[in-house]
């Protein structure tokens, strides 16, 4: 179970739903990532997260930062970044801080839109609110808590 945040072509005069439905709803065969989009992406990624490890195939690029768990992957029409429900409180702060940050970078080197759905919003919107985030993270934990569910930061 992740929080995640995906990024397609939405027009704006397009709902976030329709948006994500026209994403669902076009043919697998996109073609590969855009690799200079890729390349700037990485480096602003890397001025702040620091080590990460990247990873590709044809239709897909992937990064991974392993002392937080976040993940980005790059396809030709669409990106996510995924982030493991393992925080709460000021862990969770900032983790949702670091997430908005990429998330503004690849709207910015993709054109794709962000949208974060666990909030309801875009990503700009949703990194000018990130106490959304942390509550669900901290709803999460809870849950978590209460199930006996242990998760690595918790330990």
């Amino acid at each position: 179970m992740s929080y995640d945040l995906t990024f397609l072509a939405k027009s704006d005069d397009q709902s976030w739903d329709d948006a994500l439905e026209a994403l669902e709803e076009q043919d697998g065969d996109d073609g590969s990532p855009d690799r200079a989009a890729w390349d700037r992406i990485v480096a602003d990624a890397r001025a702040f997260l620091g080590d990460v490890e990247l990873h590709e195939s044809g239709s897909y690029l992937e990064l991974d930062h392993e002392a937080t768990g976040i993940q980005l992957s790059l396809y030709a029409r669409e990106a996510g970044i995924t982030v493991p429900y393992w925080y709460s409180g000021q862990d969770a702060e900032r983790i949702a801080a670091l997430i908005y940050r990429l998330g503004l970078i690849v709207e910015r080197h993709t054109g794709l839109a962000g949208y974060d759905g666990q909030v309801g919003l875009g990503v700009t919107e949703a990194a000018a609110r990130p106490e959304l985030a942390v509550t669900i993270f901290d709803q999460v934990a809870r849950s978590f808590a209460d199930r006996g569910i242990v998760s690595p930061s918790s330990e």
